[in-house]
């Protein structure tokens, strides 16, 4: 084995949260983090220590806060779900005042929902202004139109609008109101026109009050409609330039609203890409992602200005609801069948937006993609393989490899994926809340081939996971837990060698007594150790009532670690030396010592036999000291490939760290 395996750190509990369902970072700098704690109906948010700063009101349900998705930018903080409006959480500047509200939208996504099949004509044309669009049931006289006996339009007379209807067949004679022809000398005679007569018409029936905040597409311009007049005119400001204010006939022009509604849904992805907000997946509009102009994320108004909105549609022969958005070289689409990337040659415009499927393996609906590197993890559609996607010179597209090849059984046992999160530094670390409560991780790095599964249980079930970056460089990483009915937040610490850590005074009465009211939720696999900076070792737990505890210490200790223990386990598999033609797994074979490298570790443990490291020069009378260097362990018995075992562990609360494993062995065939 080549490799450094150690064991984790402990937790410490920093906040009881009750009713919590879910944490969710928001970060602005190393030294600005904070913690949301989603509870039904409410979001608590606290420093990274777990000092409580402010709770906001919301009206997300329990079953709601776990389909959320989110984005951040800067100060502002988007939380998307499909049945609600898009939120957005803000602080001040000084991070004095922080508020949640419905995101307000300059102009919203638009869509033609219903549009009147009538004809209007808008008073103005310029930007900035106010227009009246009036409304008529008949279209103006078009000279090149032929005219069927019966037919209506209109036509303007001495600046009056006046109706006509066609008396016999006619095309290129506008209406008149008929001429005066003489009489001799007497006078004249009025002489009707002969192709048309003046009617009488109803007013059209085109708008109603609702069509206030709607947007009239006209003349290839666009009106907001900010007043309602009567039901044939409606008064609002033009937004982008008519080329002309002379009248659009039935069907040149459209009345588009805002989609995102109760009865259309709400978007469910969310993202951040070149200064624009990029929106997708409504109830109605599946497959649809919006992008909003560049530097103004309320304004969603549509033109083909490189800097406006757009809207791209994902299309393909799999699932295309769209579920999840991401950036790698463009904008990843997540779907619930495919990987799409939207992508352009040039920077990212309404003329050049490019949208291609790259992988067909779809996503699963409540877990976020997450960036490792260059390079986008996700959980696929079951819940239980975990898969990255990256970019592919060779094939010039994204591609995806799974990693969970040689660990699916971790899913497997336990119910599948819940949440992940990534941890950085120290170590290149991506943290898994499984569906039963319990954690894995995943050590990747691709620099050093590392590809390393573990599986964790901290004694409670774990509910919600997240990491915030610190001044020190190391990312800290926490755990929301529901240990016996108590919800706390945990933060995993590297010092730490308990998990739910107390540091607790020592009562010395003889014998030595520790209390705390904490100590009824740790459960039954309590464990003590004493730790100096100087020394370290556990200590021995006599006696258990409620939320005291008899523990066996000299008189020079003051203060004592209590919390529940975990083992730290490695199980190695049988060695392989391969040979041609054959291999060596039909043959007995024998281990006869294993050489372990070992960097400052105690009373670790091979096949459940201690190994003891203390040095001839050392008080055997003392507590052990932490052991760096090489300890050759003797190994009998013959083996086979199906019965092998070698499994090292610790199971005190102390420190474990191997760096090599090296096996000496003979072996024989059959």
């Amino acid at each position: 084995m080549e490799g450094g395996i150690r064991k984790r750190g402990g937790t410490q509990a920093i906040a009881q949260t009750a009713d919590a369902v879910r944490i969710l970072p928001f970060t602005l700098s190393h030294s600005q983090a904070f913690i949301l704690v989603f509870k039904p109906n409410q979001i608590d948010i606290l420093d990274p220590e777990g000092g409580f700063i402010k709770s906001l009101t919301t009206s997300y349900t329990a079953a709601d806060i776990s389909e959320l998705n989110y984005c951040q930018n800067r100060h502002q903080f988007y939380i998307a779900h499909p049945k609600h409006p898009l939120k957005w959480l803000r602080t001040s500047e000084d991070l004095t005042n922080w508020s949640i509200d419905d995101f307000q939208y300059a102009v919203p996504p638009l869509e033609e929902i219903d549009t009147p099949s009538s004809a209007v004509k808008p008073s103005e044309k310029s930007v900035g202004k106010k227009a009246t669009l009036t409304a008529s049931v008949y279209e103006t006289y078009d000279n090149t139109k032929r005219y069927l006996i019966g037919d209506i339009c209109w036509y303007v007379l001495n600046n009056v609008k006046q109706y006509f209807k066609a008396i016999r067949i006619t095309q290129g004679k506008a209406p008149t109101s008929g001429s005066e022809e003489p009489i001799g000398e007497a006078g004249t005679i009025h002489v009707p026109d002969p192709n048309w007569e003046m009617t009488v018409v109803s007013q059209a029936d085109t708008f109603t009050e609702n069509d206030v905040n709607k947007f009239a597409f006209v003349n290839e311009g666009i009106i907001r409609i900010d007043e309602f007049i009567s039901k044939s005119e409606v008064r609002g400001e033009i937004l982008l330039k008519l080329t002309t204010d002379i009248e659009a006939i039935s069907g040149s022009w459209t009345f588009k609203q805002d989609i995102f509604t109760s009865n259309l849904g709400y978007p469910k992805a969310i993202a951040i890409f070149q200064q624009r907000l990029v929106l997708g997946g409504t109830t109605s509009y599946p497959n649809y992602v919006w992008f909003s102009r560049v530097g103004d994320v309320t304004n969603f108004l549509p033109t083909i200005s490189d800097g406006d909105s757009f809207t791209v549609s994902a299309s393909s022969d799999q699932l295309s609801n769209v579920l999840h958005l991401a950036q790698s070289r463009g904008v990843v689409v997540f779907t619930g069948g495919s990987e799409q990337s939207i992508s352009a040659a040039a920077t990212l415009s309404p003329t050049n937006a490019n949208i291609v499927e790259s992988t067909a393996y779809g996503i699963t609906e409540n877990i976020r993609p997450i960036k490792v590197g260059s390079e986008l993890l996700f959980v696929q559609k079951s819940g239980e393989r975990l898969r990255s996607l990256i970019y592919d010179y060779s094939v010039d597209s994204l591609v995806s490899n799974e990693l969970t090849v040689l660990a699916s059984h971790i899913a497997k046992d336990h119910g599948g994926f819940k949440e992940v999160t990534y941890q950085q530094e120290p170590d290149s670390i991506v943290w898994f809340v499984m569906n039963d409560g319990t954690i894995s991780s995943l050590t990747l790095n691709r620099e050093q081939s590392v590809n390393s599964w573990s599986q964790h249980n901290i004694g409670g079930q774990a509910l919600s996971t997240l990491t915030l970056p610190s001044v020190s460089g190391a990312d800290r990483l926490y755990f929301l837990v529901n240990r016996n009915g108590t919800i706390q937040l945990e933060q995993l610490k590297e010092g730490l060698l308990l998990d739910s850590v107390i540091k607790v005074p020592v009562q010395h009465n003889k014998p030595c007594i520790v209390q705390d009211p904490l100590i009824s939720i740790l459960g039954d696999e309590i464990a003590a150790y004493f730790n100096d900076g100087q020394s370290i070792y556990s200590l021995p737990i006599l006696n258990r009532e409620g939320n005291t505890l008899t523990i066996d210490c000299e008189m020079s200790v003051g203060h004592i670690y209590i919390g529940r223990k975990f083992t730290a386990r490695i199980s190695l598999f049988p060695p392989e030396i391969q040979g041609s033609p054959a291999t060596s797994s039909p043959a007995l074979f024998k281990i006869n010592h294993i050489n372990l490298y070992l960097y400052e570790t105690i009373n670790p443990k091979v096949n459940g036999e201690m190994i003891e490291l203390k040095q001839f020069t050392e008080n055997v009378f003392e507590a052990p000291k932490p052991y760096t260097g090489s300890k050759r362990v003797e190994m009998n018995g013959w083996n086979d490939f199906d019965n092998f075992k070698l499994t090292i562990e610790q199971d005190e609360p102390l420190p474990f760290h191997i760096t090599a494993v090296v096996m000496e062995h003979n072996f024989n065939d059959r």
